[in-house]
């Protein structure tokens, strides 16, 4: 007990070149910092005039406010203290490079970008610590390229490198949505691209992350989990990839129902690839589609036979018409709000349905449990940080937090 009151009891003299850095990395003001830091508290915890003195150094900051900020921004307790000169902004942060994305970013939003730069930096001392250079392997591609052409060609290589894993037993024939997005994942680390998944566990709206996915360079990919639209996280992860392949970084909210009107020449050809790669050898199929008109039932049958064979969503394949003028902005339009309706309806029925579970539970006395959906992992950074294990790089609690190791499990059951 006397151990922490002691360590409450510290203070420390705040950097004030790197907390203005962390200001302007989530482009927050003084006051919106204090806001933030206060609203979860019972009390106030500090006051513009406090923080104004910290920074002018005519006082310290307590152990106690230092352990808040950093519940707010995650950069670590000493990062704000240390006297080590900042990185160039340019190189440390996607932010300092993009004045603006594809989507507007809450605050949540950019904490969990911003932890992704981390572990970027992170990932490239473990690869140098064990002398793996993850170079890139991949063409480099410019917006003159056709996307269309290169979707083929790109297929065609992810195609023959499936084909080799499963043969090698490292993956399994996709026999589903989500298999298949897994064996896009690991062919992408073939090509020595980082692709994590993540689950949005958040609750409150305000706090859901307001992106569906990121291309971040040298070679990392985001993608947030989209546990009923597996094909928009399949199409987002490919347009994502296509960020990789023309070297662009992005944030993108939903580039799938995203307006293509609106989009610049970049997300077009993003886009496009991403259908290119997917129509999977039925080009031929889609392209004998004429005009979609009420007189030929909007192809609705040879739309959800596309379904079927691909794994392109009908939302996809009807934006695909609009995009070659063959269906009118008007029933276009129609379709996009009848499918989305149907969406809602759907997440309206699971809504109602689990609650009626829960309150049978309830006059059972019996608990639900609800198990929580897992991120895919990615195979090749846990290689990796593994290694640097089993070479003394990492200690175990290292090893748990990379790996995300829940503390009742034993290490072995996930090194060996």
């Amino acid at each position: 007990m006397s151990n922490l009151i002691n360590r409450e009891s510290m203070e420390f003299e705040l950097n004030p070149e790197r907390f203005n850095y962390v200001l302007d990395l989530f482009s927050l003001t003084k006051d919106e910092f204090i806001s933030r830091l206060n609203e979860e508290g019972k009390k106030e915890v500090l006051n513009l005039n406090e923080l104004n003195d910290i920074l002018n150094k005519k006082a310290k900051i307590k152990f106690s406010i230092l352990n808040r900020i950093d519940k707010l921004f995650k950069q670590g307790l000493t990062w704000y203290i240390s006297q080590r000169e900042l990185p160039e902004r340019q190189k440390s942060s996607i932010f300092f490079r993009k004045d603006s994305f594809n989507t507007s970013l809450n605050f949540e939003s950019k904490k969990l970008v911003a932890n992704y730069e981390n572990l970027k930096f992170e990932l490239q001392v473990l690869c140098k610590q064990i002398n793996f250079k993850p170079n890139r392997i991949m063409n480099e591609y410019k917006i003159s390229d056709d996307p269309e052409i290169v979707g083929k060609e790109i297929r065609e290589k992810f195609d023959e490198i499936q084909d080799k894993l499963i043969e090698k037993q490292i993956i399994k024939k996709a026999k589903g949505n989500r298999d298949y997005l897994k064996n896009l994942m690991r062919v992408m680390e073939h090509f020595n691209i980082f692709v994590f998944e993540h689950v949005d566990r958040n609750r409150k709206p305000e706090k859901l992350i307001s992106f569906n996915g990121f291309f971040m360079l040298p070679n990392i990919i985001f993608i947030k989990r989209q546990q009923k639209y597996l094909r928009r996280e399949i199409f987002t992860l490919l347009h994502e990839f296509a960020h990789y392949l023309l070297n662009i970084e992005e944030i993108d909210a939903d580039v799938e129902t995203y307006g293509f009107e609106s989009q610049n020449n970049v997300e077009r050809w993003c886009s496009t690839f991403a259908s290119s790669f997917l129509i999977k050898g039925y080009e031929g199929e889609f392209s004998q589609l004429e005009f979609a008109s009420s007189e030929n039932n909007f192809y609705k049958k040879e739309i959800k036979e596309l379904y079927d064979k691909t794994y392109l969503s009908e939302f996809a394949l009807y934006t695909r018409l609009k995009i070659e003028g063959r269906i009118s902005k008007t029933d276009y339009d129609k379709i996009k709000n009848g499918i989305i309706r149907n969406i809602r309806k759907k997440e309206q029925e699971e809504k109602i349905k689990l609650e009626k579970e829960r309150l049978l539970a309830e006059e059972q006395g019996k608990e639900i449990f609800i198990r929580g959906p897992k991120e895919i992992k990615s195979n090749l950074f846990e290689e990796i940080v593994k290694i640097n294990y089993f070479e003394g790089n990492i200690n175990e609690t290292e090893l748990r937090e990379h790996l995300k190791i829940n503390p009742k499990k034993s290490t072995g059951e996930v090194v060996y």
